[in-house]
């Protein structure tokens, strides 16, 4: 059975996280846990036990993961019991972050010393989360980076202004990606839209790699990777 972390604060894109990515990516999650349960991170329930539960996905979120939160510590505990408990872990963006401060401590993040914003390519090694993907296009949409990981972490991606795009804790089912592999087309270029009338920085910094939105798709297969890799 699948927990998922709404980590989103505004109600619109948390609603839209829920009721719209949530569906696509589950069209993945097959076998017989196919079962899942999704959580909004700042609501009032307390997080689960991981006893329930086969793997974790973590969403991105406006929250600043170089600065402390609400819930960051319960947030944390949740990740190294499912990390202890060799359950496969997947964090994006925000919660790529987490997960790297979860198991490696607060100072593997900070802020980026130049946010990315638009369809970007990455650089990529040969990892189980990428099989069937050979070349990632994605939307990204941050201002903080994860950076200095130790040895026990591999890097699995990366662009010219972000180190750690991706990484997998070295022999364990646990991922991060600093980019957006959830949001289909429609949804990447919606949250851009949005991002480039709020965020002061974002015009400066866009880019638009995208010369296919169908390879967007291809994408899935990330989640597909990751829903079939069994606890250990």
């Amino acid at each position: 059975m699948l927990l998922t972390l709404n980590c989103i604060v505004a109600d619109e894109p948390r609603i839209g996280f829920t009721q719209k990515v949530m569906p696509r990516l589950m069209t993945q999650w097959k076998g017989e846990s196919a079962g899942h349960a999704t959580i909004d991170l700042l609501g009032d329930a307390a997080l689960p036990d991981h006893a329930a539960f086969t793997h974790l996905l973590l969403s991105g979120s406006e929250l600043s993961a170089a600065e402390r939160n609400p819930r960051d510590d319960e947030l944390m505990t949740c990740i190294r019991e499912f990390a202890d408990a060799g359950k496969p872990i997947y964090g994006i963006c925000y919660g790529h972050q987490m997960v790297a401060r979860a198991l490696a401590g607060d100072a593997v993040c900070r802020r980026a010393a130049v946010p990315e914003f638009g369809w970007r390519t990455c650089r990529q090694v040969d990892n189980p989360l990428f099989e069937g993907v050979p070349q990632i296009i994605a939307i990204h949409s941050h201002y903080d980076e994860v950076h200095d990981l130790p040895d026990s972490f591999q890097v699995i991606a990366s662009t010219d202004d972000c180190a750690v795009q991706g990484f997998q804790v070295q022999g364990r089912p646990i991922w991060g990606t600093q980019f957006h592999p959830e949001m289909s087309f429609r949804g990447g270029t919606s949250m851009m839209q949005g991002n480039l009338r709020t965020e002061p920085l974002a015009p400066a910094h866009y880019v638009d790699e995208l010369d296919d939105p169908a390879r967007v798709d291809d994408n899935l297969r990330l989640f597909a990777n990751f829903f079939a890799t069994p606890p250990r």
